[in-house]
């Protein structure tokens, strides 16, 4: 590939990243603190929804105990992930 050519591109990109990077610190830090304010939401209703539901044949505290940690753990992973691109967006 040309020189002049490749020098013109990398420039260019990198423009592109300056312009960029506050938008994606702004959107991935709007994901972050929906996240957490689903996980709080969750938590804080809980009760309503990982209680007892009479309508539901053999619902034992176990069953009832493993529903809760299959959304905590899957909650808890993707919040983890988009903490981690957070940090490689404000520190780059």
């Amino acid at each position: 590939m040309n020189t002049l050519v490749t020098n013109q591109v990398t420039a260019f990109v990198a423009v592109l990243e300056q312009a960029g990077l506050p938008a994606l610190r702004v959107a991935f830090s709007i994901a972050v603190l929906v996240f957490l304010y689903a996980g709080v939401f969750i938590f804080r209703r809980r009760h309503q929804f990982f209680d007892r539901d009479p309508n539901v044949e053999n619902d034992v505290p176990a069953v009832r105990h493993n529903r809760e940690e299959e959304i905590l753990f899957v909650w808890a992973g993707m919040t983890l992930v988009l903490i981690a691109i957070l940090y490689q967006v404000w520190t780059a």
